[in-house]
């Protein structure tokens, strides 16, 4: 028995290491995708809205991928302008930080009589170099700036999905028995109506919080205000880095354009502007919280971050909480779902279709006609 154990451990082991590499070989492939699915899952009542005004397929998912491809495209603008303006500013930055780091040795030796042979021997120009912190920013912007060159995978597989999306309570009901179906299709309806609502709750916060710290860094004329406010809107979908983050990076550059007392100001605006939305009006417009147990949260940010570099960490809650939202659906995974979540108490019981009276219940048989 015991035997028998240990080999299925050591099985689960090989496959999630075996799975681990299928993912990492197969990125240029899966990442596109996985952004395509939760697209689809974005725009899919704006697809399925302009369905009901009688607009023709075609057209419905024509417009909905040309709105796509414009946020793409703006996406990809800010991201190349703000790392051009930002090499050619590094030099002002560069003497600007020497500068700083001077004035620090030398309040350090005259405090300190002992230190002051030592510092001597610093070299700060030799320390921050502008090729070398050229090198580190480009390296960083361009591991995003490198996904845009899928945008054409993005913007085809977002096509597929939404077309087949039409047809496929049709093709569930003729493939299966009526009950199957139903039960099924409601499950999947669960599942994909939570995807939505959190999807969709959390790009509208992130859209909103990146605006309002554009609009605040503008308008005390900081540097990239609009390379700051799109960090933010991506760093929070990473929980509590994503804050440390969007808040540091910034202020760690404010330093170096403003004297230490703005500098201090305009950080601790920002950072109080984001702890009131991310701990205040986020949780009241989500209503439920993910429940994702923190130290699962650390793992797939690290899981997803190996394999997919820094669009794996972006991804990892979202593709995270969509597994737990299946599990929580699924009654033979339910005891994963208890095991993913942060508190004891587990999830939500699945709802029977047949005892269903609701309206996600009722609608399915109509869907499937």
């Amino acid at each position: 028995m015991r035997e028998t154990k240990l080999t299925l451990i050591l099985l689960g082991v090989l496959v999630f290491f075996a799975l681990g590499f299928v993912l990492n070989l197969l990125e240029p492939i899966l990442l596109p995708f996985v952004v395509a699915v939760f697209l689809a899952q974005v725009f899919a009542p704006l697809n399925a809205a302009l369905r009901r005004r009688h607009v023709p397929g075609p057209l419905s998912i024509l417009l909905v991928l040309v709105l796509v491809s414009i946020g793409l495209v703006i996406f990809s603008w800010v991201l190349y302008s703000s790392a051009q303006s930002f090499t050619e500013s590094l030099p002002k930055y560069q003497a600007r930080l020497q500068g700083m780091l001077t004035g620090i040795s030398g309040w350090l030796a005259a405090s300190s009589p002992r230190l002051a042979s030592q510092i001597q021997h610093w070299h700060w120009e030799q320390a921050f170099e502008v090729k070398s912190v050229t090198g580190f920013a480009a390296t960083m912007v361009g591991s995003f700036l490198v996904f845009f060159n899928d945008a054409f995978l993005i913007l085809l597989f977002l096509v597929f999905l939404l077309s087949g999306s039409q047809a496929f309570s049709g093709k569930l009901r003729k493939a299966l028995a009526s009950e199957h179906a139903e039960r099924l299709g409601t499950v999947m309806l669960n599942v994909e109506s939570q995807v939505r609502k959190y999807l969709l709750t959390k790009t509208l916060i992130n859209l909103v919080t990146g605006t309002l710290v554009t609009i605040l860094l503008a308008a005390f004329g900081v540097d990239f205000p609009l390379f700051w406010g799109l960090l933010t809107f991506l760093a929070h979908y990473i929980p509590s880095i994503g804050a440390v983050v969007s808040v540091g990076l910034p202020t760690a550059f404010l330093f170096l354009q403003f004297s230490p007392g703005e500098a201090l100001l305009i950080a601790s605006i920002n950072a109080a502007l984001q702890f009131l939305i991310g701990n205040a009006v986020e949780p009241r417009i989500m209503g439920t919280s993910l429940n994702l147990s923190p130290l699962l949260v650390l793992l797939a940010l690290i899981f997803w971050g190996w394999l997919w570099g820094p669009w794996g960490m972006v991804l990892a809650v979202p593709i995270t909480s969509m597994i737990k939202i299946l599990c929580e659906n699924v009654e033979p995974l339910r005891p994963l779902a208890v095991l993913m979540s942060e508190t004891v108490e587990p999830p939500p019981a699945q709802t029977s279709p047949a005892k269903n009276t609701d309206a996600g219940a009722t609608r399915m048989p109509s869907e499937l006609t």
